[in-house]
């Protein structure tokens, strides 16, 4: 489970997300699916996973929007990736999109909880507290 949020926007948006990993050794492939909470439903993530480092791209199924680059780190013990995502449109007189994401997972079938409601200065403190990790934030508006 997750949530990501615009730059300089305090309301994000919640999301489901399954990768599975590919290959072994140092470097390993991701592929997924990722269900969003808002309009733009169901999405194929591909991308690459080097501890700590997780990339991918997020493409949507039934929506012809630019593809959503996603970047992140995850903690030590693999419960929480936290990172950047932009969108570089393919339409050059088309300006990027970018914000923050993060997601948390439970391990062995433990069952965890997200709660969608939490604002995101809220995550980001039980973030920094509970698994000290650097969570990226949202700059003030001007």
């Amino acid at each position: 489970m997750g949530q990501y949020f615009y730059l300089g926007e305090q309301d994000g948006s919640a999301f489901e997300v399954v990768f599975v990993e590919i290959g072994s050794g140092f470097e390993k492939r991701v592929e997924g699916s990722v269900l969003d909470n808002c309009n733009l439903g169901e999405a194929m993530v591909t991308g690459s996973f080097t501890y700590p480092s997780l990339q991918f791209i997020k493409t949507y199924i039934s929506m012809r929007i630019d593809p959503v680059e996603y970047r992140g780190t995850m903690n030590e013990d693999g419960t929480v990736i936290v990172g950047n995502w932009y969108i570089r449109p393919r339409d050059k007189d088309s300006g990027s999109t970018m914000g923050t994401w993060i997601a948390t997972r439970g391990d062995g079938g433990e069952e965890f909880t997200f709660d969608i409601d939490q604002t995101k200065d809220e995550i980001n403190d039980e973030v920094k507290e509970e698994k000290k990790l650097e969570v990226p934030t949202q700059p003030a508006l001007r």
